[in-house]
């Protein structure tokens, strides 16, 4: 990699750390392009260089959430233990993430952000690692049996996607009043047990 591509991507970095940063700080709509320059001590040039605007810095992030599953999360996760026990294990490490690290403003930000008719949503890609991870283990617990049949696994990840929206965009709207945590173990208590086989 030549030095040129090595300043970029340090630069690319250092904005959306800082931007993400300001977002949490603030929030999205009180921070201004030009406060994440001056903060950076870049240019607007080197910004729009690499982010067609704020929202482009979410997907970047968005791509960092979902490494940081990959990175962090999954090796967490014990190979011995029934498909169901990981699947939980999973849900609940990823909203302890979410509400300690992110927080329910950027989360309710992203939300928004993902309703503009203007672009397509980074939560519909299919190659999302995320949506790779949950089918690994749907796919597994399906070749197990320990899924009721007649489910894909492209059915159970839509169930569980769908109540991971609604448990994440019922916390922005109680601003984070509620413990993320809790809900979800609620919710995805009964979803679970809903789909896994009770004879085994």
């Amino acid at each position: 990699m030549d030095a040129r591509l090595k300043r970029g991507q340090k630069t690319k970095r250092k904005i959306t750390e800082t931007a993400i940063a300001l977002f949490h700080e603030r929030g999205f709509n009180n921070v201004t392009v030009d406060e994440i320059v001056t903060k950076t001590n870049t240019s607007k040039g080197a910004f729009y260089n690499h982010f067609a605007s704020k929202h482009e810095v979410f997907a970047e992030q968005f791509k960092q959430i979902d490494q940081f599953y990959v990175d962090h999360l999954v090796p967490q996760l014990d190979a011995k233990k029934p498909v169901m026990d990981r699947l939980a294990q999973f849900l609940d490490l990823q909203m302890t993430y979410i509400q300690n690290e992110i927080g329910w403003d950027v989360t309710r930000t992203i939300y928004e952000q993902e309703l503009s008719t203007e672009r397509s949503s980074y939560f519909l890609n299919p190659d999302r690692p995320l949506y790779g991870i949950l089918l690994d283990l749907c796919q597994e617990g399906i070749d197990n049996g320990e899924f009721k049949p007649g489910y894909t696994a492209h059915d159970i990840v839509t169930v569980l996607i769908h109540a991971m929206r609604g448990v994440l965009y019922n916390w922005s709207l109680n601003r984070g009043k509620i413990s993320l945590k809790d809900e979800q173990r609620v919710l995805f208590g009964v979803v679970l047990e809903g789909l896994f086989r009770s004879e085994l």
